[in-house]
């Protein structure tokens, strides 16, 4: 080590040097801590008391199979988590904009677009979202208004249901859709098909024995029984699909006119629809919507509009049933002309078509039906989302923390401030003990009492 350079290696602090420091630079340390602290406190009640509220909601698994896929698939498919998208549609801007009207934070019209989104990002800050479980979502909303916490949580939560419900009952009604197109385009080639198959057996059938001639016979009753049935079923549900369509009809010029075109088919309670809509027409001239007895014919056509429902509903499934038969029947009286010495002489590339379809035809009866028992099923689903925690609209204010933030600030005052004062102590040169003078090995002059010191 080089002569007169300090040994800052052997350099001790003593605590009689850190009290020393500390009286000296009391200060520069008192200074920051009372003015971060005071600001801090002050804050503290001078920012605005905000409210959380929040809701818990288990989501019960699916267990109904989706008959578009493969049974492995649909068990795959029927596992998965419910709620992969949870985080999607809570933060979705629809979600946002229905907070916003419904809260009735900015008059419709009144924002320009952007002003408007400003104000959605300053709503998304305000949500918070938690997943405790894999089928289980929390929602949490902060206002400054209790009232409004507790309405915002419950809206979200139920804007959440609504859109998952909405989903999967799009995709169970297409499911339906594309199965009936589906049958109706095998049935097509099915009866296709069979029609050839019938042209060449009745070719030979002077030939065949007279109890084949009864199978001919049966074979072309069933088919006529079929076109009724189909007729009739054609009629119940298109009828049904209006009634579906507009739940309340006079409410609306589409649905007054699906009630016309219903009065004027035959469905059951028809004449009794014709009845309640002439006197409509004629209250209508009389009085305004908002005449008692219009508001009770209204109603009455309503209750009326639901008992057709069930009635057609009960048809439909009783055509269906009638018409399975049918084709059953006519299938059997098929089957029964082929096992016939005659019915041999047919092509074989035709017989082979004929049951390639048939089969065909089948399974796609049990898929529709598979997926007619999903949709309805679907149409119930709302029971499995439990709310475990309702939303409540909150006492006491979540934010701000006042003793965390008063705390805070007494703990940042104390910090900058003994900061502040290591950092003067360091820039100071000043030697103002004997040790400092051994250490950096200077002369000492004179020595100055600890009173005057002072």
């Amino acid at each position: 080590m080089q002569k007169g350079t300090p040994d800052l290696i052997h350099a001790q602090i003593t605590t009689q040097q850190i009290l020393s420091v500390l009286k000296r630079r009391r200060k520069l340390i008192l200074t920051p801590f009372i003015g971060i602290a005071l600001c801090c406190a002050i804050g503290a009640f001078i920012l605005p008391r905000k409210y959380e509220s929040s809701t818990t909601i288990l989501v019960q698994k699916d267990e109904i199979l989706n008959p578009l896929v493969s049974f492995d698939m649909a068990v795959a498919i029927a596992s998965e988590d419910m709620l992969k998208t949870f985080n999607e549609i809570v933060y979705s801007d629809a979600t946002v904009q229905t907070l916003i009207d419904s809260l009735h934070l900015a008059a419709p019209g009144t924002l320009s677009p952007s002003d408007r989104q400003e104000l959605s990002k300053k709503i998304l800050k305000n949500i918070t979202t938690e997943r405790p479980g894999s089928t289980s979502f929390r929602i949490a909303y902060i206002d400054p208004s209790p009232v409004e916490a507790q309405h915002a949580v419950s809206l979200i939560a139920n804007l959440f249901i609504r859109t998952i419900l909405y989903v999967e009952n799009q995709r169970n009604e297409m499911a339906v859709e594309f199965f009936e197109n589906k049958l109706e385009e095998l049935r097509r080639r099915y009866e296709t098909s069979q029609a050839e198959m019938l042209a060449q057996l009745r070719r030979h059938i002077q030939e065949m024995p007279g109890d084949n001639h009864s199978l001919s016979a049966r074979l072309a009753q069933s088919e006529q029984d079929i076109r009724d049935i189909g007729e009739r079923l054609k009629t119940d549900q298109h009828a049904l699909s209006l009634i579906r369509q507009y739940p309340s009809p006079m409410v609306s010029d589409a649905g007054r006119k699906a009630l016309y075109d219903l009065e004027a088919a035959n469905i059951p309670y028809a004449p009794d629809l014709r009845a309640l809509l002439r006197k409509y027409e004629e209250y209508s001239q009389k009085y305004t919507p908002r005449y008692p007895e219009m508001q009770q014919l209204v109603q009455q056509i309503n209750d009326l509009c639901a008992v057709i429902k069930t009635t057609l509903e009960g048809e439909v499934d009783k055509q269906r049933n009638m018409q399975v038969d049918a084709e059953q029947g006519r299938a059997e009286a098929v089957e029964n002309l082929q096992r016939s010495t005659i019915s041999q002489r047919a092509g074989e590339d035709t017989e082979s078509s004929y049951d390639i379809y048939r089969q065909l035809y089948n399974e796609m009866k049990i898929k529709l039906e598979q997926a007619r028992t999903t949709r309805d099923l679907g149409r119930t689903q709302r029971d499995r989302f439990i709310i475990i925690d309702p939303p409540l609209v909150p006492t006491e204010p979540s934010k701000p923390n006042r003793v965390l933030i008063i705390a805070g600030g007494f703990g940042l005052g104390l910090l900058t401030g003994l900061l502040t004062a290591a950092i003067a102590e360091l820039l100071d040169t000043k030697m103002r003990d004997k040790e400092a003078f051994e250490l950096y090995q200077k002369p000492i002059i004179a020595y100055v009492p600890d009173a005057a010191n002072r």
